[in-house]
């Protein structure tokens, strides 16, 4: 009897959680199946969404692909971080949290990576806002109380 002593056979994740603690899985499997173990191993709550972030700050969206390998997205022998994911409504941004209790001592920057992927800049969206939204010109302009009105407007209200 032979082993297979490929490197990338005895592929594994190392996830870290809770009080420090961390936890060993095999990604050789599809994303449903490791997420349910790692529910089971990391002792989760069923009713919250589950995914990964590496040391990057990079989610890894397991939830999303559930029927395909998680080997083609995490990568062996790596450590992430388990986290929860909080849906912002059907089409709002996803907030991001932490399940391992002290992330901020453990790497800064991920933490900081994190907040910011929970916190879509609010500048684009007023960007876009504005963009699709067009002036009428046919609107009673001499009812803006903070303007000063133009020269035909004078009239209009003086005759009024």
């Amino acid at each position: 009897m032979t082993l297979n002593m490929d490197p990338s056979s005895q592929s594994f994740i190392i996830v870290k959680y809770g009080d420090n603690k961390e936890a060993i899985f095999n990604p050789w499997c599809s994303t449903h199946t490791l997420l349910e173990w790692i529910r089971r191993k990391c002792d989760c709550d069923e009713d919250i969404i589950l995914d990964l972030v590496d040391l990057e700050g990079q989610v890894k969206n397991l939830p999303s692909s559930s029927e395909e390998y998680a080997s083609d997205y995490v990568t062996g022998r790596e450590t992430y971080i388990l986290i929860r994911v909080e849906k912002q409504g059907e089409n709002g941004p996803n907030r991001y949290v932490s399940l391992l209790n002290n992330l901020d001592e453990y790497s800064p920057d991920l933490m900081v990576k994190l907040n910011n992927l929970s916190r879509p800049t609010t500048r684009n969206r007023n960007v876009k806002s504005r963009k699709n939204v067009r002036p009428n010109r046919n609107s009673a302009k001499t009812e803006s109380s903070g303007k000063r009105p133009v020269s035909g407007e004078r009239r209009s209200r003086q005759g009024k």
